[in-house]
């Protein structure tokens, strides 16, 4: 396992370079870069990386918010396939590996009314990943389905139950610790969802403050670290740490991440 930063920890408009050269310079062996917007020119995106001195070992987007892969209108699932179309080879041509996703919407954790249902949403998203996993085979680049406050997919079995129904080797999970803490346990859903798991976005939880309240720095909420550790090495997952909560201090954010990785 290895450290890495989600770009989402960077202010909106922060320059790609700028991302590149503060995630090198704190610390973090690799960067997973947000799209679609910058990474419209593969080349530049590629010598920022390596002036840098850093990896882009995947791409996230908060895109499918907007559309998404079971909206209520065709041509809003049509859209969000594209994108993700889009996506992929974008991911491919900086030669990140991974693409991480929040496929679909039932609704937000505070809205009232439902987007969709969820048995819609279950069957909207096998359809897409079904129609997107020759791309992603072909790209070389892993579809990663990410736990979220969207009221869907809400327990490792029903992940697990759609990635195998997929069949893909390139459709995969990002498991987000901190999301799960108010529903579920972390080591829980590792163990549930096993190789599954292509990449682990890591942030940690405050129980005692429910509701987003409850993000807080790495190692002062009610994450259990050392259980989850143990599960993902049970599970001999490789990949990265991506850290993609609260940060003030980057560089102490990178120290944060390496006492986890010493566990």
């Amino acid at each position: 396992m290895h450290s890495a930063l989600n770009a989402f920890c960077f202010p909106p408009q922060t320059p790609l370079a700028e991302q590149a050269r503060a995630a090198a310079d704190a610390g973090f062996a690799e960067i997973e870069l947000t799209g679609p917007h910058g990474l419209e020119d593969p080349a530049l995106v590629r010598a920022a990386l390596s002036q840098a001195g850093i990896r882009a070992g995947g791409v996230a987007t908060a895109a499918l918010r907007e559309k998404h892969f079971a909206s209520p209108e065709p041509a809003d699932r049509a859209s969000a396939i594209e994108l993700v179309s889009g996506l992929l080879e974008s991911a491919a041509a900086i030669g990140a590996h991974a693409l991480v996703i929040i496929p679909a919407i039932v609704g937000g954790a505070q809205d009232a009314r439902m987007q969709c249902g969820y048995l819609d949403a279950l069957t909207h998203t096998r359809a897409a990943l079904l129609a997107l996993a020759p791309q992603a085979e072909a790209c070389g680049v892993t579809l990663c389905i990410e736990n979220a406050w969207n009221r869907f997919l809400l327990s490792p079995v029903d992940m697990a139950d759609l990635i195998d129904s997929v069949n893909s080797p390139r459709v995969r999970v990002c498991f987000d610790v901190g999301n799960v803490m108010a529903t579920g346990y972390p080591q829980d859903w590792i163990d549930v969802l096993g190789w599954r798991i292509a990449r682990v976005h890591i942030k940690d939880y405050d129980l005692s403050r429910p509701g987003r309240a409850g993000f807080c720095p790495l190692g002062e909420g009610s994450v259990d670290w050392p259980a989850v550790m143990r599960a993902l090495r049970k599970t001999n997952y490789d990949g990265p740490l991506v850290h993609e909560g609260p940060t003030g201090d980057l560089a102490d954010a990178a120290r944060r991440v390496q006492r986890l990785l010493d566990l």
